[in-house]
C-alpha cells in the first residue's frame, strides 16, 4: 500500500515476511530496528472528578512505543497519556504475534513521557534498542513508525521537519520543546518513535486537528531529560521558574525604567509566584535580562541553535530540579548577578493529574474540592466557556501567594436536612471560614475541626453565606455518606479528623 502527498509518504510493512512491500524510507531506517518497534494495550481506569470517591469505569486505549536501552536493561519507550490511570498493559512487538504484559517503571506527565518494563526476557531477544540521536533540523527528512487507526500492522509514515519551538503539551499544559512535521499523526501512533538516520530522534504525540498532516513530536532532548530524571529516581523533574513576565519592545518604557532605548535585552517581571524558584530572589520590578549566560530578548527569546531563536523557558527546562541557574536582572539602576535554585512548579490551580486519587472532603453533606484542571475538564471539552467565568479568571490570571496557595471549591451539595436550603449551590469559590480566610483545603479542614462553635460559617467569593450546626452534621455524617455511597468523608491524602 502506498500513499503519495506533497509532505511525505506511507510504507506500509508486512509483518509476516517481516519485509518492506514498499521503497525503502529517506531516513535511512534500517529492518532490524523495525523489530523494536511496539504496539502497546492498555486498560486504564480514570478517577471521577465528579464524585471524587469513586473510578469512571475500564476502558481501552491503544498507542506506540519503542525499545530504548537504559541504566537497567532495555525498556519501552512509549507516552504518558497511553497509559496513564492504567491498570493492565500488554505489548507486542513488530512480527510478533505473542503479547507480553508490562508494568510502568516510570512516568513523566509534564513531558508526556512513560518508561515500561517486561519481566520475561523472550521479549527482547532479537530486537536492537533504538540509539537516541540529535534533535534533528528544520528540512530534515523523518519518519513515523507505529500502529495507527485503520488497521493492526505497522505503518511508517514520511515528512519533514517544519517547525521547532516550545509547545503547551495537551497533556500537562506545560511548555516544553516540541517539533513540528508534516508527516501523518493518527490516533494509535502516540509513543511511537520518530526516527533519522536510523536513531530515535523523538516521541510522536500530537497531530494537529484542524490541519491535514501537521503533527508533533517530542524532542530528543526531552526524552533524554526523561530518561535521565528516571535514573535519579525523579519523576517530572522539569523545574519552572516561577516568574510572571512582559516583553520590554517598547522604547518609552524602557526608558521609564532608566535602561537605554536602543538596548534590546531582558523583559520584565510581573509577578513571583510564591514558594517558587525565583521566591526571594527575583522581585516583581526586575528586568531579566539572561538566564544560564544567555541573553533575553526584548521579546523574551534566546539563541537556540545558529540562525534559531526559541522562549526562554527552554533554558529552564533544559535544566533539572535540584540544579542553580545563574540569573542576571537590572533592578532600579544596577546589574545584579544571581543564583536560582530550580524547584518543580507552584501553580495555584493544580495541573492535570494522573495516577492519582482525587483530593475532597465532606462536612455536612457539601463537597469541598481544591480547584484543578481536572475539575475544569468536568465542564467538558470547552469548559472555558461552560464553567463558572470566576473560576474561570482565577485559572487564567491569577498566582500562588502567600495568603492562598490552593484555591477551595464548594463543588456540590450531597441533600440532606442538615443543609436544607443549599442544596441548589455549586461551583462555589470558599473564601472564608469562621470568619477566617483559608489558605487551601488543609486549612478548611482544621479551621472546621477544631471549632467549638455551635455554628459552622463557610462564605463564598461573591458573598454566599452558608451555616451549619455542629452538632446537626455530627449526627448526620454515617447516614449521608451511606446514602451516597461515599466510603470516607474525605479522600486518604488528607488529615484524618482531630
Amino acid at each position: 500500500m502506498h500513499e503519495d502527498t506533497k509532505t511525505g509518504s506511507v510504507v506500509v510493512l508486512n509483518e509476516r515476511r517481516g519485509s518492506i512491500i514498499e521503497r525503502r524510507d529517506r531516513s535511512g531506517l534500517m529492518r532490524p530496528m523495525l523489530r523494536s518497534v511496539v504496539k502497546v494495550t492498555s486498560t486504564l481506569d480514570a478517577p471521577d472528578y465528579e464524585q471524587p470517591w469513586q473510578t469512571e469505569g475500564p476502558n481501552g486505549a491503544v498507542g506506540s512505543g519503542a525499545i530504548v536501552m537504559t541504566s537497567r536493561g532495555p525498556r519501552v519507550l512509549t507516552n504518558a497519556h497511553v497509559v496513564e490511570n492504567q491498570v493492565f498493559i500488554e505489548v507486542r512487538r513488530y512480527g510478533k504475534s505473542r503479547k507480553f504484559e508490562a508494568v510502568v517503571e516510570g512516568v513523566g506527565h509534564v513531558c508526556d513521557l512513560a518508561l515500561l518494563r517486561i519481566d520475561d526476557p523472550d521479549f527482547v531477544k532479537g530486537a536492537p534498542a533504538f540509539p537516541i540521536g540529535e534533535l534533528p533540523s528544520l528540512r530534515d527528512h523523518v519518519s513515523v513508525l507505529g500502529f495507527p487507526i485503520g488497521g493492526d500492522r505497522l505503518s511508517i509514515t514520511e515528512g519533514i521537519v517544519s517547525r521547532i519551538e516550545m509547545y503547551p503539551y495537551e497533556h500537562s499544559q506545560r511548555n516544553l520543546l516540541a517539533v513540528q512535521i508534516d508527516a501523518a499523526i493518527n490516533s494509535g501512533n502516540s509513543g511511537g518513535p520518530v526516527v533519522k538516520d536510523g536513531e530515535l530522534v523523538g516521541v510522536a504525540f500530537e497531530a494537529m486537528d484542524e490541519a491535514e498532516n501537521v503533527g508533533y513530536m517530542i524532542g530528543s532532548p526531552v526524552v533524554q531529560h526523561f530518561l535521565q530524571d528516571i535514573d535519579a529516581g525523579v519523576q517530572d523533574g522539569f523545574p519552572d521558574l516561577g516568574v510572571v513576565t512582559q516583553e520590554l519592545e517598547s522604547k518609552a518604557h524602557r526608558r521609564s525604567l532608566g535602561m537605554s532605548p536602543k538596548s534590546h535585552s531582558g523583559v520584565l517581571v510581573t509577578g513571583v509566584t510564591y514558594g517558587s524558584s525565583a521566591w526571594g530572589i527575583l522581585e516583581k520590578g526586575d528586568v531579566l535580562l539572561s538566564l544560564d549566560g544567555k541573553s533575553v530578548a526584548a521579546d523574551g527569546s534566546i539563541r537556540f541553535r545558529k540562525g534559531e531563536r526559541i522562549d526562554l523557558i527552554y533554558q529552564v527546562a533544559q535544566r533539572h530540579v535540584g540544579e542553580s541557574m545563574p540569573v542576571k536582572v537590572y533592578r532600579r539602576g544596577k546589574v545584579l548577578h544571581l543564583e536560582v535554585p530550580l524547584k518543580p512548579p507552584r501553580f495555584l490551580v493544580a495541573e492535570d493529574s494522573y495516577d492519582v486519587k482525587p483530593t475532597y472532603y465532606i462536612y455536612g453533606g457539601l463537597l469541598f474540592v481544591p480547584l484543578s484542571r481536572n475539575l475544569l475538564l468536568t465542564w467538558g471539552s470547552e469548559w472555558w466557556h461552560e464553567a463558572p467565568s470566576e473560576i474561570v479568571t482565577i485559572y487564567e490570571n491569577e498566582i500562588r501567594t502567600a495568603a492562598r496557595s490552593e484555591v477551595v471549591v464548594l463543588q456540590k451539595v450531597l441533600a440532606d436536612r442538615v443543609n436544607q436550603g443549599y442544596h441548589d449551590f455549586e461551583a462555589l469559590i470558599i473564601d472564608s471560614v469562621q470568619g477566617r480566610k483559608i489558605r487551601n483545603l488543609k486549612d478548611l479542614i482544621q479551621t472546621v475541626e477544631s471549632s467549638t462553635d455551635d455554628f459552622i460559617h463557610f462564605q463564598s467569593h461573591d458573598g454566599d453565606m452558608i451555616v451549619l450546626e455542629r452538632s446537626d452534621v455530627d449526627k448526620s455524617k454515617s447516614k449521608i455518606l451511606r446514602r451516597y455511597g461515599v466510603p470516607f468523608d474525605r479522600s486518604s491524602n488528607l488529615p484524618k479528623k482531630i
